[in-house]
Parts: structure tokens; C-alpha cells; sequence
């Protein structure tokens, strides 16, 4: 039980601080769907670090699918940067030079590992 708690408050800070880096722009300049994702990403993360400190009665069906919705929403992510890996991501207006890597997938990739341990340890402790 300690350990999905600590999982979800990690998993809660990791999705601020991603979601803050779209948020702020610190790719550079971005379309405005980029800065909403951040957003929301950061809500949700802020979420989940509420629903690991908090000892009330939220249920875990509540837990999962808002988790779901968290990790779902890192796929898009995930693949962009994968796709994008070696070339400039700006639109041209303002022009950039920031490149795209897929090592910026990382903290996308760690929320849903760790979003995917929280939802089995979640499945195993109602089963058991």
C-alpha cells in the first residue's frame, strides 16, 4: 500500500513537471495545443499527487480512469518525438533552432510505466 502511494505521488510530480515544460514553452514556440496539453497534463499530475496524499474515500475505478486518461495522453507525445527525432519542430513562425530528440519521450515514457505498475498494483490489491 506505501508503495503505491509513494508511486502515485511520483507519478503525480513527474506529470507537473512535464506538463509545466509544454506549459512554459521551454521547447520553444509551439502551437497552442502544445501549451494545453501541458495544461492539462499538469492537472492531472496534480491530481494524482492529491489522491496519493489524501487517505479519504476515492475509488480506485475513479484512480484508474483518471490514470488512463493520463497515460493516453502521453502516447501522442511519446510518438511525436520518436517521429520528429533529428528535425526542427517550429512551424516557421517564429523560426527556431531547437531539434527534436526522441530522449524528450523519457518522462513520457516513465509516467506510463509507472501509471501501468499503479494500475496492476491497484487490480491485484482489489483481487486479493
Amino acid at each position: 500500500m506505501k508503495n503505491k502511494i509513494n508511486l502515485e505521488i511520483t507519478l503525480g510530480i513527474i506529470s507537473v513537471i512535464t506538463g509545466a515544460i509544454y506549459l512554459i514553452g521551454v521547447y520553444g514556440p509551439t502551437e497552442a495545443e502544445i501549451a494545453n496539453w501541458g495544461f492539462i497534463a499538469t492537472i492531472l499530475g496534480g491530481c494524482m499527487i492529491f489522491f496519493g496524499i489524501n487517505k479519504g474515500e476515492i475509488t480506485n475505478l475513479f484512480k484508474i480512469i483518471l490514470l488512463g486518461f493520463l497515460l493516453l495522453i502521453q502516447l501522442p507525445a511519446i510518438f511525436l518525438w520518436f517521429m520528429f527525432h533529428g528535425s526542427n519542430i517550429s512551424d516557421g513562425t517564429p523560426p527556431t533552432q531547437f531539434i527534436a530528440h526522441w530522449i524528450f519521450a523519457t518522462p513520457h515514457i516513465m509516467i506510463v510505466l509507472i501509471g501501468v505498475a499503479i494500475i496492476v498494483t491497484t487490480l491485484k490489491q482489489k483481487t486479493a
